[in-house]
């Protein structure tokens, strides 16, 4: 089973890019007054616009987990792998500050963002937390 990123991260990462397009203009052709600031936060918001972009079309087209029989294997965006096995997990956490789901496993903290949530049914349910079990139910 191959989990990956929805359409609307793209649509979203492409929107991103659109607006960094409108602030190059409006930094070329409409700024007039560079003075007040109004450079710099013209700029600012170009390069934030431009990174958040970045970020999450790399997410949609590279970020993949992807589940097997023994074990489940983490595809980030910069393409790096990383092998989680099964019986090597110890315990499965929910993060309520950051909206994420922690995958304790050889004494390494793995995480998760929940709209890849599938991937818990393929773990012992007694590993989950309390905290984890509450969000479930």
């Amino acid at each position: 089973m191959d989990l990956k990123p929805g359409k609307l991260i793209l649509y979203f990462g492409l929107f991103c890019f659109a607006i960094s397009l409108l602030l190059i203009y409006v930094l070329f052709f409409v700024l007039k007054e560079y003075e007040n600031g109004g450079l710099l936060s013209v700029l600012g918001m170009l390069i934030g616009f431009s990174l958040i972009g970045l970020y999450l079309t790399l997410h949609y087209f590279k970020y993949r987990i992807i589940i097997g029989d023994k074990s489940m294997t983490i595809n980030n965006e910069i393409g790096q792998k990383e092998e989680i096995y099964w019986n090597d997990i110890e315990k499965v956490d929910y993060n309520k500050t950051f909206n994420i789901i922690v995958i304790w496993s050889n004494q390494k903290k793995k995480w998760i963002s929940p709209i890849y949530g599938h991937f818990i049914d393929f773990i012992e349910p007694e590993k989950y937390t309390e905290k984890l079990k509450r969000i479930i139910n």
